[in-house]
């Protein structure tokens, strides 16, 4: 047993050091990085050049008056004096970005080259003016009119227990965006390895040496271990920079990490590393049967992790329904599902035991399901098996 042990250590370093090479992970975020500094350097001088304070022309201003008319989002000239066809020429020219023409508090109309962004914010500033004519035109107090328009503050209180923290719910949705990645990079390096070996017929000579099971148990775990660095570096490269941009605004981060479960936060690392060695056992059985990754039908297979995150949004709706209560203690969805019922409705302690049990043993048996599946898959070539055949060879090893 210790060799075996041992044996599947070896596997797992060599596959870990096969993919993971720390000065291409730290060539590419400087690349990242380089290429992020030219984006930011490039949209600074686009940005400079097209977003710009709107100078426009007011052509005529209606009921409303020229002075109470200014606005910081906009340059607005009185050139009511000037005829239309002066004003048409200089928005021609470029010297101008619109002419407003008020007909009424209910009309108006600009005059512009083509569409503009900046649309939304001139709408919403002569609904403003609007509203303000309308107050002294009807002899209503503007204080009255706030009072009427702050609308009613609805406080939540619940019967199964207090409402999570803003901080355990973004951890929540990280921790599944996390398996999500580390997910579709193992996907990626399970067929590289498994789908290379078996077209150059490398395992036929590897297997002969030791167990199909050993070699397949090294394979998930050194693979599962890349998916893993992956998320700490990346996830530890997103923390410094939430901490640098927290910093500059002055937020109160410290507070923020107070407001986080410890409970929550071990149970959505056991969730996570659980459901990747599980996602990438399954991954490892599919790989086997694969004779060309190019052509096989199989490999639109990676697109299985999503379901469960899909069905994730849906229980922000009602986390207590009946459906989501499975789903949440069902092995091939509760990684992702689980997570969303513990921050959005008070959970039995049962539940998330009865969840990690059932999730542990999927992954350990979809490991026995790929061992045996890879014990057989690996020396056949042409014909790529059926699910049905997979299943007859699983039963009978």
């Amino acid at each position: 047993m210790n060799n075996q042990l041992k044996t599947v250590w070896n596997v797992t370093k060599w596959e870990y050091t096969r993919f993971f090479k720390w000065i291409d992970l730290i060539k590419g975020t400087v690349f990242f990085l380089a290429f992020g500094l030219i984006g930011g350097v490039i949209g600074f001088w686009v940005a400079s050049d097209t977003i710009t304070t709107p100078d426009i022309a007011v052509h005529e201003y209606g009921d409303f008056s020229s002075e109470n008319f200014q606005s910081s989002q906009f340059t607005f000239s009185d050139r009511s004096e000037d005829a239309m066809d002066v004003l048409l020429e200089e928005l021609e020219a470029g010297d101008l970005d619109g002419i407003l023409t008020i007909v009424s508090t209910d009309s108006a109309t600009i005059r512009m080259k083509g569409e503009r962004g900046w649309l939304t914010g001139l709408r919403q500033h002569l609904r403003e003016q609007r509203t303000d004519l309308k107050l002294q035109e009807f002899d209503i107090d503007a204080s009255v009119f706030a009072a009427i328009e702050d609308g009613m503050v609805l406080h939540t209180e619940f019967d199964r227990g207090s409402e999570s923290s803003s901080a355990d719910k973004w951890l929540a949705g990280i921790a599944i965006f996390l398996i999500l990645m580390a997910v579709f990079m193992g996907f990626a390096y399970q067929f590289t390895a498994i789908t290379g070996e078996k077209q150059q017929r490398i395992t036929e000579q590897v297997i002969s040496a030791i167990s199909p099971q050993t070699w397949i148990d090294g394979k998930i775990l050194g693979i599962t271990g890349i998916g893993l660095t992956y998320v700490v570096y990346y996830g530890g490269l997103g923390l410094i920079g939430m901490v640098a941009l927290i910093n500059f605004t002055g937020a109160p981060f410290g507070q923020a990490l107070v407001l986080i479960n410890p409970g929550l936060l071990i149970l959505f690392l056991l969730l996570s590393i659980l459901g990747i060695l599980m996602i990438n056992s399954f991954f490892a059985g599919i790989a086997a049967t694969i004779d060309d990754p190019n052509t096989s039908q199989k490999s639109a297979l990676m697109m299985i992790p999503l379901y469960p995150v899909l069905f994730a949004f849906v229980a922000i709706f009602n986390a207590d329904s009946t459906a989501i209560q499975i789903l949440a203690v069902f092995p091939l969805t509760s990684y992702a599902i689980l997570p969303v019922r513990l921050v959005m409705t008070q959970v039995p302690w049962w539940e998330p035991v009865v969840a990690l049990v059932l999730l542990a043993a999927t992954a350990w048996l979809f490991r026995v399901w790929a061992g045996k599946i890879f014990a057989t898959g690996m020396m056949m070539y042409g014909k790529e098996p059926s699910l049905r055949e997979m299943v007859h060879w699983f039963r009978r090893a």
